[in-house]
């Protein structure tokens, strides 16, 4: 459809179920509502800023952890080990992403157990693939996001008849906000499947039903087991990669620490036990660990070293270089965060590593311990899964003409063309300042790591190490920042996780909002890979402009048609529209 006016027509008339306006985590957060002018002022009142956003989520884990609801979730996710089942966590978007980090960690904690107690491998090999994961679009939207994939309840139900789950297996739906449709359509056939289907959902239940079908559709299925973690607005309006899927995290995270601990303390000898460790908290003390992170995030020295690392990034960006950073342990963590920063600010995608026309992404992740076939072994710790759907597989689940005439590459192939392992790459420093940044977390940087940050370095303009955690007293770098943080170590270091998380979410929003990719708390270089994005920048462009959705609408159109593809990345659409319409991205707020 390449009549702007048309296009936008179609969209306010047919398209309803994507008009998002009345939903909380889509409006501003009053708290974060001058974060762009803060942050820019100063960078750790900015980090205090977004990281107010977080302050609620304990008191949500903590009455979560009450319910029936949740007390069940526990329990079936240990009869799930005892009765070799599986439990399968199912999303999209950054939540999908999520549910690939839930089903790692399971996975690497319990093959971690035999070099302890090598007596039961076979048991500790069998609970290990008790687990299992998908994402809307399959694996290959690890690296980058699948467009429009999300709006189709037929994607998702048919990704969870392809997995072969059934009566006995658990699944668990990470709906975000229930306003992407895939995940609405997996729970729905997981529940017609037989199996106990779990809904974890953030916005209030009554403004879902009333407003979106697919979501109605959930809850009048008696049969799914709904959770609800609303912890109100997003700290950059719409940017559920933040406090949702941080509520989901600590939530889930903490019943699968919970379960297995039951399960261990059930099945193993006081001698066992004893070598296994702490395997979980308490699960109130989720809540009270977590409410000391943000605390501890908020405050001296952490704070000191998070204003550093975004500076750092920041001034990098402004001078047109690149960041790349090196993990091992932590690859995934950081993975899911530089993925998305691309729909979320406008940036360029990861690109594959034989791509000599692609744009560089501006930042990226590598392994120093192993090639990338065997790296991405150790992100995923199972068989990649694309999706190798047809075009009559598409015009089955009633997909666009745009996806059935161009069906886009996620088959499992896909993944490891992007090379994320410890092979030179050219492109890192092809432009100036490229700068390697090695993480070093709860002592992670190892002398292995550090070998090859070593070896590498003189190829880049500079480097750098963020300790994170709980910090050696020994010196890796000449040039390091910390973030010191005490932390729990549990089964599936929860904590550790959401430590890395927030302070990613924080590294990558306090950075775009400096370079003015956010104003006040508006994402406005959202890139509008979906229907649900087009809406949330028609929103940020009426409210912004000060004109009706309607002709809000309208005028995204118009900058999205008229724009030639190879600029896709130049700058988003909304920035073009609001530009066009008088309003200066760099004034001050008002």
């Amino acid at each position: 459809m390449l009549d702007y006016k048309k296009a936008s027509k179609d969209f306010i008339e047919n398209e309803k179920q994507f008009h998002l306006g009345m939903i909380p985590t889509e409006q501003s957060n009053p708290r974060t509502r001058n974060l762009s002018a803060t942050i820019k002022r100063d960078t750790a009142a900015g980090i205090q800023t977004i990281l107010s956003a977080d302050t609620d989520i304990p008191t949500v884990a903590s009455k979560a952890f009450e319910t029936p609801e949740f007390k069940r979730l526990v329990d079936d996710i240990k009869r799930v080990i005892d009765e070799r089942k599986t439990l399968l966590f199912s999303s999209v978007g950054a939540s999908g992403r999520m549910a690939i980090q839930l089903d790692a960690a399971w996975r690497y904690f319990w093959t971690s157990l035999i070099q302890k107690l090598p007596a039961r491998k076979q048991e500790f090999m069998e609970i290990s693939e008790v687990s299992n994961s998908f994402t809307t679009g399959g694996d290959r939207a690890l690296v980058r996001s699948v467009e429009n994939f999300e709006d189709y309840m037929t994607f998702g139900a048919r990704q969870i008849i392809e997995a072969g789950v059934g009566p006995g297996d658990v699944v668990v739906g990470l709906a975000e906000c229930g306003l992407s449709a895939s995940i609405n359509g997996s729970v729905i056939e997981a529940d017609k499947q037989g199996c106990t289907t779990y809904y974890v959902y953030c916005n209030p239940k009554e403004i879902l039903v009333k407003h979106l079908d697919r979501v109605r559709l959930v809850f009048e299925r008696e049969n799914i087991i709904k959770i609800s973690l609303f912890v109100g607005n997003m700290a950059v309006s719409g940017s559920t990669r933040m406090q949702v899927t941080t509520v989901e995290l600590l939530a889930v995270g903490a019943a699968i620490e919970v379960a297995c601990a039951r399960w261990l303390r059930e099945n193993l000898t006081a001698e066992e036990l004893e070598v296994v460790g702490l395997p979980a908290l308490e699960l109130q003390d989720y809540a009270k660990e977590f409410k000391k992170l943000v605390d501890t995030l908020s405050t001296g020295k952490a704070l000191e070293g998070l204003a550093k690392a975004v500076e750092y990034e920041t001034n990098t960006y402004k001078q047109k270089g690149l960041i790349t950073y090196l993990t091992h342990d932590y690859l995934l963590d950081i993975l899911t965060d530089t993925t998305e920063r691309q729909p979320t600010f406008t940036l360029p995608p990861f690109k594959k590593f034989d791509d000599q026309e692609a744009e560089v992404s501006w930042a990226y992740v590598k392994d120093p311990l192993y090639p990338n076939t065997v790296a991405w072994q150790h992100v995923f710790r199972r068989p990649i899964k694309g999706l190798d759907w047809t075009k009559e597989d598409y015009i089955e689940m009633k997909a666009s003409k745009d996806i059935i005439n161009n069906p886009p590459k996620v088959a499992s192939s896909e993944v490891e063309q992007y090379n994320i392992g410890n092979i030179d790459d050219p492109s890192r420093y092809s432009r100036k300042p490229a700068h390697l940044v090695c993480l070093d977390i709860n002592g992670s940087a190892t002398p292995e790591v550090m070998a090859w940050y070593n070896k590498y370095l003189p190829k880049f303009d500079g480097g750098i190490v963020i300790r994170m955690g709980n910090i050696p007293n020994n010196k890796l770098a000449e040039n390091e920042i910390h973030i010191p943080v005490e932390l729990p170590r549990t089964c599936t270091d929860l904590m550790t996780h959401l430590m890395v998380k927030l302070a990613f979410n924080l590294l990558s929003t306090g950075t775009m909002a400096k370079m003015g990719r956010v104003w006040g708390n508006w994402m406005i270089q959202v890139l509008p890979t979906n229907k649900k994005l087009i809406d949330r920048s028609t929103r940020i462009i009426a409210s912004i402009a000060n004109i009706p959705y309607e002709q809000a609408n309208e005028e995204f159109f118009k900058s999205y048609y008229g724009r030639d593809p190879k600029e896709e990345y130049r700058e988003s659409y909304v920035v073009e529209t609001l530009k066009r319409l008088g309003f200066d991205p760099d004034a001050d707020l008002e």
